[in-house]
C-alpha cells in the first residue's frame, strides 16, 4: 500500500498545471471530458426517459459509455433489442436488488433476464457513474492496474462474481476519494487511470514487472500430453454434467481418456456463433461450453501445460476482438499463476477488455470441481 508521502506527491502532480494543456491540470481536463456525457447521456438515463428510449439513443449511449476504450460490440448491444436494453438499464440503475446482484445480472449472468450482450463492467459502471458520480465509480482494466500500482486492489476470492468484486473496488475508490479530498468519484477514476497509464507517478509508484519466462515441465512428452488430455476431458465432462453442450478442439475430438471417447459426448460441429475468422480460431480452443441446443457460447477454456500462457491469451484475444467473450479461463499448473497475472495486465489485453473476462484456474481446482459435479450428478441419477 502506498504511503502518505508518495500519495501526496501523486496528488501534487495530478493537480499541477500542464504545459500540454495550456496551463490546465488533469483535473480541469477531466471536468471537460465528464461534462459531455453528463449533458448528452445522463438525461437519457433518467427513469422517465428510459421507458421511451429509441434505438438511435441507445446507440448514442453505447458510444459515449465506451469513450476512452474499445467500442467493439455495438451490433451485439443493439441486437439485445430496445425493450431489453430499456428493461436492463432501468434495473441496473433503479432496481431494488442489492448493487452487487444488479451488476452481476446485467454484466455476467447470461441466464438472467437482465443480461446485456456486448457490454461489460466498464459500460455498467459508467452508467452508474453518470447516474450518481458521488456514489459510483468506473471499473475497468485501467482501474485495476492503477489500484495494483497503489497497492490497493482488493483480493478476489475464489468463486466471487463480478458484482461482488465491483462493490469491493467501489469501496476502495470511495476511501481513496476521501483520503485525497476529491469532489467526486469521476475525479478519483481519472487519478487512478492516469497512474496506470504512467501519465503521473512514473518515478513514484513501482511498476509491476512483466514476467516473460514460462515454466516448463520436465515430464516426458507422453506424460505431459496425458495431463493436458485429462484436464480437457474433465472440463468437457463438467460442462456436460452442468447441462451445457461442449466443444473440444478439432484435433482432440477423436481422442480417448479413461476409456471414454470425447466424441461420445462432445459436439461434432462447432455452432455458428460468429463470422468465419472467429470460428476458424475457435475450432482450436481446447474447450468451449455452449448453452444447451444453442449457438450461445458461455465459457472458453485454454489449457496451457507445456505451451505458453501468452499464446493462449492471444488466441482468446483474437476471438474477443470480433466477438464479446462472456467468460474465458486459462487453465494451467499452479506455478503459472504469476505468469498469467503478469501477462493479462499487458496493455493489449486491457485495451481489448480480455483482462475483464479472463481468469486463471489451476489443475487442482478443476479436479475438485470435477469430483463435486460427479457426486452431484450421481445423486441426481443422471
Amino acid at each position: 500500500m502506498i504511503n502518505e508521502t508518495k500519495l501526496g506527491s501523486l496528488l501534487e502532480e495530478f493537480n499541477s498545471p500542464r504545459p500540454e494543456f495550456n496551463g490546465d491540470s488533469y483535473v480541469t481536463r477531466r471536468r471537460e471530458w465528464f461534462d459531455r456525457p453528463m449533458e448528452r447521456i445522463k438525461p437519457l438515463l433518467n427513469r422517465d426517459r428510459l421507458s421511451g428510449l429509441t434505438v438511435d439513443e441507445a446507440q448514442r449511449i453505447y458510444k459515449e459509455m465506451t469513450v476512452g476504450g474499445p467500442q467493439l460490440y455495438p451490433r451485439s448491444f443493439i441486437e439485445n433489442g430496445i425493450e431489453k436494453i430499456r428493461h436492463s438499464l432501468d434495473y441496473l440503475l433503479y432496481g431494488e436488488d442489492p448493487l452487487e446482484t444488479r451488476f452481476f445480472n446485467v454484466v455476467e449472468s447470461v441466464d438472467s433476464e437482465y443480461y446485456l450482450s456486448g457490454v461489460g463492467r466498464a459500460f455498467a459502471s459508467t452508467a452508474l457513474l453518470l447516474y450518481d458520480y458521488r456514489q459510483f465509480g468506473v471499473w475497468n482494466g485501467a482501474i485495476d492496474g492503477g489500484l495494483t500500482k497503489l497497492g490497493l486492489l482488493p483480493h478476489k476470492k475464489r468463486g466471487e462474481h463480478s458484482g461482488q468484486t465491483y462493490v469491493k473496488v467501489l469501496s476502495v475508490l470511495q476511501e481513496l476519494q476521501k483520503k485525497c479530498g476529491f469532489p467526486d468519484l469521476s475525479v478519483t477514476d481519472e487519478f487512478v487511470e492516469l497512474i496506470y497509464h504512467g501519465k503521473i507517478g512514473e518515478q513514484i509508484v513501482e511498476q509491476p514487472p512483466i514476467i516473460e519466462e514460462e515454466v516448463t515441465s520436465e515430464l516426458p512428452t507422453s506424460e505431459r500430453e496425458d495431463i493436458h488430455l485429462k484436464i480437457q476431458w474433465m472440463l468437457a465432462r463438467i460442462g456436460n454434467w452442468e447441462g451445457h453442450d461442449v466443444w473440444v478442439a478439432t484435433n482432440d475430438y477423436r481422442k480417448e481418456f479413461n476409456g471414454e471417447k470425447l466424441s461420445s459426448f462432445c459436439l461434432a460441429d462447432l455452432p455458428v456463433f460468429a463470422g468465419p475468422e472467429v470460428l476458424r480460431i475457435a475450432k482450436s480452443i481446447d474447450v468451449i461450453w455452449f448453452k444447451k441446443r444453442s449457438a450461445q457460447p458461455l465459457r472458453f477454456f485454454e489449457i496451457e501445460h507445456t505451451t505458453s500462457v501468452y499464446s493462449g491469451l492471444l488466441r482468446l484475444n483474437d476471438v474477443k476482438i470480433d466477438y464479446p467473450l462472456p467468460r474465458a479461463t486459462i487453465v494451467a499448473p499452479r506455478e503459472k499463476k504469476g505468469i498469467f497475472e503478469s501477462q493479462i495486465s499487458r496493455r493489449t489485453f486491457v485495451h481489448s477488455d480480455l483482462e475483464e473476462v479472463c481468469e486463471f484456474m489451476e489443475y487442482r481446482d478443476v479436479e475438485r470441481l470435477f469430483d463435486s459435479e460427479k457426486v452431484r450428478t450421481q445423486m441426481l441419477g443422471r
